[in-house]
């Protein structure tokens, strides 16, 4: 691929006579001559020059040498078509000859190079000399070295490339497993329920124990394939980003909770006004995992308070931060690093209910919105859930 740009002819002017910038340094013409010998010999770009009339090598540098694997002696006096296939050799010259007609730098960022060494990425700007009198004299060529980078870059397209198809494959492969674990566990629940409604009298209590552990058991696996199936879909489902209302989404959220435990004095704050641009299906998810965490977590205070809303800007190219803050049982600071992950849980089942995917969903959802989440938060002083998204504000 060959991106060239010119540049303005007022460029080029620079060629036309030596800088007198080094007369202090070299007093004589012959120091002087040596001086800037020396100093394109020891340029470690490739650095050549072609007459303007014929294109043939006039001077080349000993970086040229190395990188074209050819002595100065079988360049010197030979063009392009001497040296190298005729494809490549037209591509040089076409460039040479615009540079020279347009009197102009011209700037090739990737250029391929066949040699003895194999195959060569260059980054070249070729700049044409003038005379006295602004004609073309000499073309003058500056060549960097782009193979490691290129190839290093190809390495990484592709490992990113592998990467995503792993996970692809993974998201997949969890997605159908999860689906086809849910029949049987219904199954499993369906007739431990059966057994302890009409063969209750025929069980023991410990017979009726061990079913109801059963049940319990069964239960709290298909909420684990619920969320895990929540977390594949969040991944997989296609980004729509629109303009996102966080206001009503919250408010939606915790209007259900209400209703749900109607028994809670629960006071929540939401600010007016939030807006991000961003899935609205997938930042509802989000904030009903965030508010129902804020929910949950306060259960045991007698009045709580959750709040949600925007807080100033945490770092440089932060996008609007957010966050959903409640006063109750909180965490230790030393096990932040794993709020975020799936199936890592902080409180006993016993304490708190829930599968340890909530915060994992949240974090990958604000992730693909390119995005952050972090939490902050301190033992029964609450917890503060921060995540950034895009707004009108920050295109």
């Amino acid at each position: 691929m060959d991106r060239e740009g010119d540049a303005p002819a007022d460029d080029a002017e620079i060629a036309k006579k030596p800088s007198s910038s080094i007369a202090p340094v070299a007093e004589t013409p012959h120091a002087t001559e040596w001086l800037l010998d020396a100093i394109v010999e020891n340029i470690p770009n490739m650095i050549f020059v072609k007459d303007a009339e014929n294109l043939e090598f006039a001077l080349c540098n000993r970086a040229g040498e190395a990188l074209l694997g050819l002595s100065r002696d079988t360049l010197l006096g030979k063009s392009d078509f001497d040296l190298f296939p005729r494809a490549d050799a037209e591509f040089f010259q076409k460039k040479d000859r615009e540079t020279l007609e347009k009197k102009v730098l011209v700037d090739i960022t990737e250029e391929p190079l066949r040699t003895d060494n194999g195959v060569r990425w260059l980054h070249t700007k070729k700049v044409p000399i003038l005379d006295a009198e602004g004609r073309p004299r000499f073309l003058l060529g500056i060549s960097e070295d782009i193979t490691d980078r290129k190839l290093a870059d190809a390495a990484l397209r592709e490992a990113k490339t592998r990467a995503e198809a792993a996970s692809a494959e993974l998201e997949a492969f969890s997605y159908s497993v999860a689906h086809d674990l849910r029949a049987p566990l219904r199954a499993i629940d369906g007739y431990s329920e059966a057994l302890l409604d009409d063969y209750a009298d025929k069980l023991d209590d410990e017979g009726q124990r061990h079913l109801r552990s059963v049940r319990k058991a069964a239960q709290r696996m298909a909420d684990l394939i619920d969320d895990l199936l929540t977390l594949s879909r969040t991944s997989r489902a296609e980004l729509r980003r629109e303009r996102a209302d966080l206001t009503a989404l919250a408010r939606a959220t915790v209007d259900r909770l209400r209703r749900t435990d109607p028994g809670r004095a629960v006071d929540v704050i939401v600010e007016e006004g939030l807006t991000a641009l961003a899935d609205p299906r997938l930042v509802a998810v989000a904030l009903d995992n965030l508010v129902g965490n804020a929910w949950k977590f306060t259960s045991k205070k007698p009045h709580a308070r959750i709040e949600v809303g925007t807080a100033p800007q945490q770092r440089t190219g932060d996008a609007a931060t957010f966050f959903v803050r409640d006063d109750g049982v909180g965490f230790d600071m030393t096990y932040v690093e794993k709020l975020f992950n799936p199936f890592q849980r902080l409180h006993a089942p016993s304490e708190y209910d829930g599968t340890g995917i909530g915060l994992a969903t949240v974090q990958r959802i604000v992730r693909r919105h390119g995005g952050r989440a972090w939490a902050e938060g301190a033992v029964h002083a609450g917890a503060t859930i921060y995540f950034t998204l895009e707004t009108d504000e920050d295109r």
